[in-house]
C-alpha cells in the first residue's frame, strides 16, 4: 500500500461522516464509486450535506481558541497547567497543525462530493441549486480558515477520486480568496434568507463575506455586506450581554450563525476549556464543577487592566465564584489557587450546571460583530458618515447596561481615533470568541502587540506551518518560510 496524504474522506462512508469518526485512508478507488452511486435522491443529497456540516465541528474545535485567542494578547495559559504552552509561547511544532489540516480537507472533499453528485440528481431544480450552493459556501468556509492560518494551500474543486492529482502544489493566497469570494457571493444570491438552525442561509453568508472582506481590508465590500445584514431587520442585540452565551437563548435574535450543540449528545467543549482547573493535589473539581475541568486558559493581566469597567466586563471575567456544593458560598480565586496564581478566569461561557456536557451553541458570527464591522468599514469609506457612531454606540450601550458613567457614547473622533476605538470595542465585545489574533493581524498590529507583552514572536510566525507530514508526502508542497 502506498503512502497517501489525508486530504479528505476519499474512502469514508456516510456512516463515518455522521458519527464524526476518523479512519486511515486506504488505496481503494472502488470506494469512491460507491459514494457516487449513493447520490440518487434529494434525501441522499441532504444526508451528504449534513456530512459536510459534521466536519464544521472539527474545524472550529481546532481553530477558535488556539489560533484565534491563546496566541494573542487577551489570553494566557494559567500557571497551574502546561497543556497549551506551545501556543502561548509560540514554540509549537508544526505537527500541531496536522489535526486542523485533516479537518479542513476532510470538509472540503465532502463538500466537493455533495456539489458534484447533487448536480446530477433529478429533483426540484431550486432545491438542487440551493444544496449545491450551500456545499460550496461550506467549502469556502474551510478554505477561509486555511488561507488565513497557513497562506496559499492546494485547491481542490472536485472530489479526490482515486489518487489522480492528489499531489497538488500550493495555490497563491489570491487564488484561494478568489475561490472563497466566488462561492460565497453565488451562495448569497442563491440561498434563501432563512434556514434550519445550524445551516447556512443568505444572511449568514453576507455576514461571513463582511468579515472576510474586512480581514482583506476591502472596506467598501465589507460595508455592503454588513449593511445587507443590518438592513434585513432580521437581527438585533440581546438586551442582556450574558444571554448571548446561555443554552436557554440558543439561536436567538443576535445569533446570526451558531454551531449547534445538545447536552449529553454532542457537548460544547468551550465552557470546560475556560473553567478554572484545580492545582495538583487540590480538590479535583476546583470548586467550580462536579467534574474535573480541562480549563487552562486565563485572561491576561493586560486584558484585565485595560478592559474598561462595565457590565460586559463583569460578565466576561471573574475573580470569584460560588462553590459548586451550594453551601460553602463565594470562593475567591486567591483562596482557591493562592495569591497571583490564577487571579481571574473567563466567566462568559460558564455552564457549570451541565458538568462539562454543555449544550450551549458556539457562536461563529453574531450581530454585534456585524455592527462593528459596519462601523469600522464606514469609517474607512467615508470618515464623515454618522452611521458609524450609531452602530458602535449601540454595542457600547448594551455593554454598559444603563450605567451612564461606563462606556459613554462616542462622538467627534478623528478617523484615526475611530480606528483605535472600534478595534478596542471588538477586543472587549468579542473577547475569547476567536477573533482577537485575526483582528491584530489584519491591522498589522500583531507582532508589536505581542512583543510589547514580552513574548518572542519572529516575523514569520504571522503564518502557521504546513504539517511536516504533508510536506513529506507531497513532493509539490512547500513549507512556509521560517518553519
Amino acid at each position: 500500500m502506498k503512502n497517501i496524504k489525508y486530504i479528505g474522506s476519499v474512502m469514508m462512508s456516510f456512516a463515518l461522516w455522521l458519527t464524526s469518526c476518523e479512519s486511515d485512508l486506504e488505496e481503494n478507488p472502488a470506494g469512491n464509486i460507491s459514494i457516487a452511486n449513493f447520490y440518487s435522491s434529494e434525501d441522499d443529497a441532504v444526508t451528504g450535506l449534513y456530512g459536510v456540516y459534521n466536519s464544521v465541528y472539527d474545524l472550529y474545535g481546532n481553530t477558535i481558541i488556539n489560533y484565534g485567542e491563546v496566541n494573542a494578547d487577551n489570553a494566557t495559559v494559567s500557571p497551574n497547567v502546561s497543556d497549551l504552552f506551545e501556543w502561548d509561547e509560540f514554540t509549537y511544532s508544526n505537527e500541531l497543525t496536522e489535526g486542523f489540516w485533516r479537518s479542513a480537507y476532510d470538509g472540503i472533499n465532502l463538500a466537493n462530493e455533495v456539489a458534484l453528485y447533487t448536480a446530477e440528481i433529478d429533483f426540484d431544480e431550486e432545491k438542487r441549486a440551493d444544496i449545491v450552493s450551500e456545499s460550496k459556501a461550506l467549502r469556502a468556509l474551510f478554505y477561509w480558515h486555511m488561507v488565513r492560518i497557513m497562506g496559499g494551500v492546494p485547491i481542490y474543486e472536485i472530489p479526490t477520486i482515486g489518487f489522480e492529482e492528489v499531489d497538488r502544489a500550493r495555490a497563491t493566497e489570491e487564488e484561494v480568496y478568489a475561490l472563497i469570494f466566488r462561492d460565497l457571493t453565488e451562495a448569497a444570491l442563491e440561498l434563501p434568507t432563512t434556514s434550519l438552525a445550524g445551516r447556512l442561509n443568505a444572511h449568514i453568508v453576507d455576514a461571513l463575506l463582511a468579515r472576510i472582506y474586512l480581514y482583506r481590508n476591502d472596506f467598501p465590500n465589507a460595508l455592503v455586506h454588513a449593511k445587507r445584514v443590518i438592513d434585513s431587520g432580521s437581527f438585533d442585540l440581546f438586551a442582556d450581554y450574558a444571554h448571548i452565551f446561555k443554552t436557554e437563548h440558543n439561536n436567538g435574535i443576535e445569533h446570526i450563525y451558531q454551531i449547534q450543540y445538545l447536552s449529553g449528545e454532542r457537548n460544547n467543549p468551550i465552557p470546560g476549556t475556560f473553567g478554572p482547573r484545580a492545582l495538583p493535589g487540590q480538590y479535583g473539581n476546583s470548586f467550580w464543577a462536579n467534574t474535573v475541568v480541562g480549563g487552562s486558559i486565563a485572561p491576561s493581566d493586560e486584558f484585565v487592566s485595560e478592559n474598561p469597567t462595565s457590565y460586559r466586563k463583569s460578565v466576561t471575567i471573574a475573580d470569584s465564584y460560588e462553590h459548586i456544593d451550594g453551601v460553602t458560598g463565594t470562593i475567591t480565586m486567591e483562596e482557591a489557587y493562592g495569591p497571583g496564581v490564577f487571579p481571574y478566569y473567563v466567566s462568559k461561557f460558564d455552564d457549570r450546571a451541565a458538568e462539562l456536557q454543555s449544550g450551549v451553541n458556539l457562536n461563529v458570527i453574531r450581530y454585534a460583530d456585524v455592527l462593528l464591522i459596519a462601523a469600522e468599514a464606514s469609517n474607512e469609506v467615508d470618515p464623515a458618515a454618522s452611521e458609524k457612531y450609531t452602530w458602535i454606540n449601540k454595542v457600547r450601550a448594551r455593554a454598559r447596561n444603563g450605567v451612564e458613567a461606563d462606556l459613554p457614547d462616542l462622538a467627534g473622533l478623528s478617523q484615526d481615533e475611530f480606528r483605535t476605538a472600534v478595534l478596542e470595542e471588538r477586543r472587549f465585545e468579542l473577547a475569547f470568541e476567536g477573533q482577537r489574533a485575526w483582528d491584530l493581524k489584519r491591522r498589522g498590529d500583531f507582532l508589536t502587540t505581542l512583543r510589547a507583552q514580552g513574548k518572542t514572536v519572529e516575523d514569520y510566525k504571522l503564518l502557521f506551518p504546513i504539517p511536516n507530514n504533508q510536506v513529506r508526502l507531497n513532493p509539490n508542497l512547500t513549507q512556509n518560510e521560517g518553519w
